[in-house]
């Protein structure tokens, strides 16, 4: 029999504790999150204790936690039609430890925290962008990938509502919107993998489940914080519709979502599957989506994922970097990450 909800929630907490995520960034800066959620004072120690140490390891450019300089080995570039990263710094990735900084500024007014986030968003502003204005994924080939979409405007939103600086707000936006344009599919709402300016391709062009769950859950993060009233909110939430009603008819018959969207041979998979229940669970609370039929979608997903947490926490058939097809399956900070944001909102309508 499946343990309780509470009781997969302490235990993957505990787990995700004992990793060993120093070298991390977006990866540590999912599970950072997942700890905050669970609301339980150590795992809101640890979390800033990573916190803190990310704001030690920022680099002089402002990026947090070492600064995600190191190339893609050629090991995991797979397929081949993938560029070349063979230099070049990942513009988005530190970004999404800014969110946490934020939040322990909000928690604590130490002002180290938003001096460390003032640098991050700076660095933003100095990122190579593509020619409508959205930051490129990497300085050394200019591209869009949809990971950014949960990396990048949670965070700038968030520092222009705590700054009051309206062009952050705009910035998230707007990074939002040129995604939208370039990698959302008009006809399923889908997001594709990634966009490559020049020439104007598609490098990985799949609907990958995780890219698509970045997507929804940055998404609706990023409408969390904008004002009701603000004038591109409907836009935002037009978008978020828009792919969550293609996202929720490829549900499998399981409750999982297939690594691929489209192709049900490709792996039944745990972190997209997680994260569109913490998005769909998310926006129903928020009463942006009807209950009918996301409500029973999300609490499926987290149902069948409960069965894949093993006896020491570890959330498991999670998709490996860099993602997209053909890459196995394991464990990651992410995963654990997402299990526990999962479960925030849908242990609420309980």
């Amino acid at each position: 029999m499946t343990d309780s909800l509470p009781e997969l929630v302490d235990r993957v907490a505990e787990r995700t504790l004992d990793r060993n995520m120093e070298s991390e960034d977006w990866r540590k800066a999912v599970a950072i999150n997942g700890l905050l959620v669970t609301g339980q004072k150590n795992c809101i120690d640890a979390a800033q204790r990573l916190v803190d140490r990310s704001i030690e390891t920022q680099t002089s450019s402002g990026y947090l936690s070492y600064g995600s300089t190191d190339p893609v080995p050629a090991s995991v570039l797979d397929p081949a039609e993938w560029p070349d990263y063979d230099s070049g710094q990942w513009q988005c990735n530190g970004a999404t430890i800014g969110q946490s900084v934020l939040e322990f500024y909000d928690r604590t007014g130490t002002q180290r925290y938003l001096a460390a986030a003032e640098r991050q968003y700076e660095a933003l502003l100095d990122a190579d962008r593509t020619a409508d204005g959205g930051i490129s994924y990497n300085s050394h080939v200019t591209e869009l990938w949809v990971d950014s979409l949960y990396m990048v405007p949670p965070f700038v939103a968030q520092y222009g509502t705590i700054t009051d600086d309206a062009d952050a707000i705009d910035e998230a936006i707007t990074h939002i919107t040129v995604q939208a344009n370039h990698l959302q599919d008009p006809h399923t709402g889908l997001f594709r993998h990634i966009w490559r300016e020049q020439p104007n391709s598609f490098p990985e062009s799949t609907f990958w489940s995780r890219g698509n769950g970045w997507a929804a859950a940055g998404i609706i993060d990023t409408i969390s914080i904008l004002p009701d009233d603000h004038p591109d909110r409907e836009q935002l939430v037009d978008v978020f519709r828009d792919l969550c009603s293609g996202v929720v008819t490829k549900q499998d018959a399981s409750g999982y979502w297939h690594n691929v969207l489209d192709d049900r041979q490709s792996p039944l998979e745990t972190s997209g599957t997680l994260m569109f229940s913490y998005a769909f669970g998310t926006a129903v609370e928020m009463g942006l989506l009807d209950e009918d039929p996301y409500l029973d979608a999300a609490q499926r997903g987290l149902d069948v994922c409960k069965g894949i947490v093993d006896s020491e926490g570890n959330v498991q058939r999670i998709a490996m970097p860099p993602g997209g097809p053909g890459v196995g399956l394991g464990t990651a900070s992410f995963g654990q990450g997402w299990f526990l944001l999962a479960a925030d909102p849908l242990g609420k309508q309980k």
